[in-house]
């Protein structure tokens, strides 16, 4: 593959770089990859950690067998590294481009920008071979604790007196309020609920807020007593001996947190805790805030197995060890700080994902993704295996997961049965759908010999049921609210999905896959992928229902597909990958740093 990058323009400011960057690709098979786009990663190295950033293409144009692609994107320098970023190392940028199934790193690329600007304030800047290398100015970028806390101590008076001058202007708010209810003045046109009371308090609370910044509300009170809480908990030693399980996303002990749990459930010189619920520190009762951070001040490891806000806004002790088992297998959908510039990708300011000392993933090959996504080093990605994919070589526990499936479902036996379970569509919990005009199971059915069965299986956010004819009730169950998902794949002949994960779990058994993606370049352009997708999702992809029906009839399910999937995303293929995690846990109870 030919292509050419050029940095056009470099601009560093104060503690921001300015970055812009053009480039083209030539070649033969192009017009084949519209939906893929460059992909460009700088990766950054200072001399104890590295950090992948994603470059943010705004513009990708494909013309005459070539595409086309730029971009600019302000990056904060002194928000690169986490671990070390107070020791305001001197570090090196290169670049990584991928496209397609080509990717190199630190690749040879004209670093020499046309418009190059510096205020040599906090970074100085060199250019050496393929790389860029910062110079940081300590003095300079370093604020001294005691004008940080002047600078705070201001800036809270004059948010103060500005509270106290609002609340003094409270009754003529109120004044006003009650001339506009009785339309001598009018109310901006902002304020048009029907209720007169819900418009007047509306109404006086905005004026309120314009004058008083400062904003008291029990969100901002209990962050507060979560800090102060967790400050005053470290005064406590960090016990060598205890484990914390945190999940926001189940409420008993299942998932990787079972397996795991079920190796270490007999070491009596351990101490395990878990907390388990769904609250953010808004929901949680003050009881519930001090359970937490107790455990986080007192804990050796804490292991979580999901995005978990609480836990980034604190800083952890060194000597206690923060463990990710992300619940998900392989490197699908993109994620956090890949999503830079997008809706629900994280910005690079925050701390999200940023404390992880540690995160297990499935293959080698997933260190790249995770390390971008989370915003961490690649060597903090260990590829240990997810202990829940244990049982896929467990042939006893196989065998009771069909047994317990064919005693409450006996007509299934000796069936075809068809897995539908696709993602949701929606950027969060709170809007997820998915449209289920788009799977006519009676049309499916009526086309489809009666030795095909179906099982629904929809995304626990998906809350709208799949319309299941009555015609056809002995031909399909809906386990949507029930059953775990793995245990179905140990009956399924077949799956129809769309960007799910469940593909990794399914490359191991061998199933054969559809891939039903009728919005295919709306969910790259909204969401996109790790890898081009047309290029190694492993099984036949179709865009409509008539192509799905033709594809199960004739059972053209692309299979070879699969070993080469399952060999990318799975280092592992040996039912052991809890024991791997639980002896990264240990490591690190043994750890004293």
């Amino acid at each position: 593959m030919e292509y050419k990058i050029e940095v056009k323009e470099l601009l560093i400011q104060d503690r921001k770089m300015v970055l812009t960057i053009m480039g083209e690709i030539a070649d033969e098979t192009i017009n084949s990859h519209f939906l893929s786009k460059p992909k460009i990663v700088l990766h950054f190295f200072n001399e104890q950690e590295d950090r992948r950033i994603p470059f943010v293409l705004s513009n990708v144009t494909y013309v005459d067998g070539k595409c086309f692609f730029s971009g600019k994107y302000t990056y904060r320098l002194d928000l690169l590294f986490w671990k070390t970023r107070n020791a305001y190392q001197p570090f090196d940028m290169y670049i990584n481009f991928g496209f397609a199934d080509f990717y190199e790193e630190k690749i040879k690329v004209d670093l020499t920008p046309e418009v190059f600007e510096t205020d040599d304030k906090c970074y100085g800047y060199t250019l050496e071979g393929n790389h860029f290398r910062f110079l940081p100015n300590k003095k300079k970028i370093h604020h001294s604790p005691v004008s940080r806390f002047c600078v705070n101590f201001v800036n809270f008076l004059i948010k103060v007196v500005q509270f106290v001058f609002a609340v003094a202007m409270l009754p003529i708010y109120i004044i006003d309020g009650i001339l506009r209810l009785t339309d001598i003045i009018r109310f901006p046109a902002r304020f048009n609920d029907e209720s007169y009371l819900k418009r007047f308090v509306a109404f006086v609370f905005w004026r309120f807020s314009q004058v008083a910044t400062l904003k008291i509300a029990l969100w901002t009170v209990k962050r507060f007593v979560f800090k102060t809480c967790y400050n005053f908990y470290k005064l406590k030693k960090v016990q060598n001996n205890k484990i914390t399980f945190i999940s926001l996303r189940r409420d008993d002990i299942s998932g990787n947190f079972a397996f795991v749990h079920n190796k270490i459930k007999d070491d009596k010189n351990l101490k395990i805790d878990f907390i388990l619920n769904e609250h953010t520190i808004a929901e949680m009762s003050f009881k519930e805030i001090r359970i937490f951070t107790k455990a986080c001040a007192t804990s050796k490891v804490i292991v979580l197995d999901e995005f978990t806000p609480q836990i980034h806004y604190i800083d952890l002790r060194p000597q206690t060890k923060l463990i990710q088992l992300w619940h998900a297998c392989g490197a699908f959908k993109t994620f956090g700080f890949t999503r830079l510039s997008k809706p629900h990708g994280s910005p690079q300011p925050t701390r999200n994902h940023r404390s992880y000392d540690y995160v297990t993933v499935s293959s080698t090959y997933c260190k790249k993704c995770h390390s971008e996504g989370f915003g961490i080093p690649t060597d903090n990605v260990v590829a240990t295996g997810i202990p829940r994919t244990d049982v896929f070589f467990d042939e006893e526990y196989k065998k009771q997961a069909r047994d317990k499936f064919y005693s409450a479902h006996p007509h299934f036996k000796n069936k075809k049965i068809i897995l539908f379970a696709p993602t949701f569509r929606g950027m969060v919990k709170e809007t997820a759908f998915y449209p289920t005009e788009m799977f006519d199971l009676n049309t499916v059915c009526a086309k489809l010999p009666e030795e095909y069965v179906f099982i629904v299986k929809h995304h626990p956010f998906v809350k709208d049921k799949q319309p299941i004819p009555k015609k056809y009730k002995d031909r399909i169950i809906d386990l949507s609210d029930d059953t775990e998902l793995n245990d179905l794949l140990f009956v399924t002949d077949a799956i129809i999905t769309d960007y799910s994960s469940l593909v990794f779990e399914a490359s191991l058994l061998d199933i054969p896959m559809i891939f039903y993606v009728f919005d295919l370049e709306k969910y790259i352009n909204e969401r996109d992928f790790y890898f081009d997708f047309k290029l190694f999702a492993p099984g036949k992809i179709v865009y409509s229902q008539e192509q799905l029906i033709d594809v199960i009839d004739k059972e053209d399910y692309c299979t070879e597909k699969i070993k080469p999937f399952a060999d990318m995303f799975f280092d592992y293929l040996d039912g052991k990958s809890t024991e791997r995690v639980v002896k990264l846990i240990y490591e690190n109870l043994k750890n004293n740093a």
